[in-house]
């Protein structure tokens, strides 16, 4: 009987260590990529003092890439770039302002993101950075609460990341094979085609629930591509170049796994 009870506790203590496994930090890049697009304000307060809502709906906040954009009544209030470091707790974000108030000023602060909600506190001044969401009223810090507004059409797959694209030319119906990266842009996409390092494509993609429109450049050449996503995730599409003959081809995006 005491084996059974030794052997018990044994499972009892790998699980409990599996449940305390540590999360792992998400890179920058990562954590970036899910900044991107144009968010709703909930919530702003500056040094302590909460803006009426009737305020709040002249506010907007955008991120693209690494840039953020500050409006007020549909006028750029502050725009500039973001430097995130997710490694620490919490989060920090260093907004460089590079137009509008502030300019030429870092605002120092932290972050918080959670699903589709996301704190921000900083320092308008950029003298210190606050130590948490709680900052004293003093201190004149910007406590602002984000949320990414639902798109009209559910985007239930998540589609960022790399890709294994094969192609079938319409003319000679030859397979072609390339490695594909698809990044969250602002409120788009941009689509990267690479083989063997060398890069082929760059394209500009507008998501609408289960489709995704592309518009591509390669070597002079300007192309539209439409996919169907699906899950796994999986994106079947055609494709066609711009002043051509009109001919489309078909291509399948599939998650990268190089074969040999």
């Amino acid at each position: 009987m005491k084996p059974l009870i030794t052997l018990a506790a044994l499972f009892l203590l790998v699980a409990c260590a599996a449940a305390e496994e540590p999360k792992k930090t998400p890179t920058a890049a990562a954590e970036l990529q899910r900044f991107q697009g144009t968010w709703q304000v909930e919530s702003w307060e500056e040094g302590g003092e909460a803006l009426a809502a009737a305020d709040l709906k002249t506010r907007g906040v955008f991120f693209g890439a690494n840039v953020f954009v500050f409006r007020r009544d549909e006028k750029v209030h502050r725009a500039g770039t973001l430097q995130l470091d997710p490694g620490k707790s919490p989060g920090t974000a260093n907004l460089s302002v590079r137009e509008g108030e502030g300019k030429d000023d870092v605002m120092l602060g932290i972050y918080s993101l959670e699903g589709d909600t996301l704190k921000l506190c900083f320092d308008p001044k950029g003298q210190n950075r606050p130590a948490d969401f709680k900052p004293e009223a003093k201190a004149g810090c910007f406590l602002v609460t984000l949320k990414k507004p639902r798109p009209a059409v559910a985007e239930v797959v998540d589609i960022v990341g790399k890709f294994r694209s094969e192609q079938i030319d319409a003319m000679t119906g030859k397979k072609i094979v390339t490695e594909v990266t698809l990044e969250k842009r602002g409120d788009g996409y941009i689509m990267t085609y690479r083989l063997d390092d060398k890069l082929l494509f760059v394209g500009t993609a507008i998501r609408k629930g289960d489709q995704l429109s592309v518009g591509w450049v390669s070597a002079g050449q300007f192309g539209v591509s439409v996919y169907k996503i699906e899950a796994g995730p999986k994106l079947v599409g055609e494709f066609t170049i711009l002043g051509g003959i009109g001919v489309t081809g078909k291509e399948t995006l599939t998650p990268w796994k190089k074969l040999d």
